[in-house]
């Protein structure tokens, strides 16, 4: 609606919060969250359904992290066995509900598939959970439209800073505190904190020293209290290249691509963990280092100019 505003764009809000009507001359088009007219429907159900992006990407020669379908609990244990470092996380999921990253023992690793499968909005009881290879590196979030990038964070897990005094628990209220005064959400206690906790020898109640800093789960979504930086100019055109090949592998012209990598300065090792549909542009408004980028305007812009060349 702001870059609707700035562009001289017609809107009509129908749902607040939700869905809105935009037209210039005598073409319209209707944007619900951030699903828009550049995305077609075989796309949307590739992105919501993670294994079958791993499927399209790994085809077309796209790294990703190995994958399997698990049927049951014993599955989980067998895949945990192959791999030992895993994810496992819905097949359809929004916003990173119901993943666990890197149980470390087969009690967790049930604990895991069960939290994955009540999360899980797939139809079918037998394809609700997927196994994922964990991937080391940092989480990097670039938006694809068209042939370009238009903005990239890097994505930092929830966290807090240690003074010496404070338990971790009283820690991440503070932290929350903060975070609402900033119109972000909170930092929630899961299983997923529970179990970084654990692998780090700590608890609840455990005192961090001064100034170190206690990362509280690997995942980075904004929905569990994650953070961004704007990293654009350090960004190596290597992952630009592989980002715009990854929204364009699964037919579409807008997406935004979760990338794993050791070192975004150069071509490095890498996969492709996620492409979204629907991506969440807040990472790039509330950024915690770095400049603020306005990504609706030129997505706005593309959508308004596709409209108006087209000849229907």
């Amino acid at each position: 609606v702001e870059a609707a505003d700035i562009l001289g764009i017609n809107y009509k809000v129908l749902v607040p919060g939700l869905m809105a009507k935009f037209s210039i001359e005598n073409k319209h088009w209707f944007i619900i969250n951030t699903v828009t007219p550049l995305v077609p429907t075989p796309s949307t159900t590739i992105c919501k359904r993670k294994n079958l992006t791993h499927l399209v990407l790994k085809e077309q020669g796209v790294k990703v992290p190995e994958q399997e379908i698990l049927t049951c609990e014993m599955d989980a244990i067998k895949f945990y066995d192959k791999y030992k470092d895993i994810v496992i996380k819905p097949t359809q999921q929004l916003g990173g509900k119901g993943v666990s990253i890197l149980p470390q023992n087969e009690e967790q690793v049930l604990k895991a598939f069960k939290i994955a499968f009540d999360a899980s909005h797939a139809p079918s009881d037998d394809k609700k959970v997927i196994g994922e290879e964990f991937i080391h590196g940092e989480n990097y979030r670039l938006l694809v439209l068209g042939d370009q990038v238009i903005g990239i964070v890097r994505r930092k897990a929830a966290h807090v800073v240690g003074d010496g005094e404070h338990t971790i628990r009283q820690l991440i209220e503070l932290e929350n505190a903060s975070k609402k005064e900033k119109g972000l959400l909170p930092i929630p206690i899961d299983n997923e904190v529970m179990l970084k906790l654990m692998r780090d020898n700590l608890n609840l109640e455990s005192v961090v020293e001064k100034g170190k800093e206690q990362i509280l789960r690997y995942n980075c979504n904004l929905t569990t209290g994650g953070t961004t930086e704007e990293c654009a100019k350090e960004t190596h055109d290597f992952y630009r290249q592989l980002a715009i090949k990854a929204v364009k592998t699964v037919g579409s012209e807008f997406g935004g691509v979760d990338i794993i990598a050791k070192d975004i300065t150069k071509p490095d090792e890498c996969a492709v963990n996620e492409i979204n549909y629907n991506p969440g542009l807040r990472l790039h408004y509330k950024v915690d280092k770095g400049e603020q980028v306005k990504v609706a305007i030129p997505i706005m812009e593309y959508i308004r100019d596709k409209y108006l060349n087209s000849k229907e």
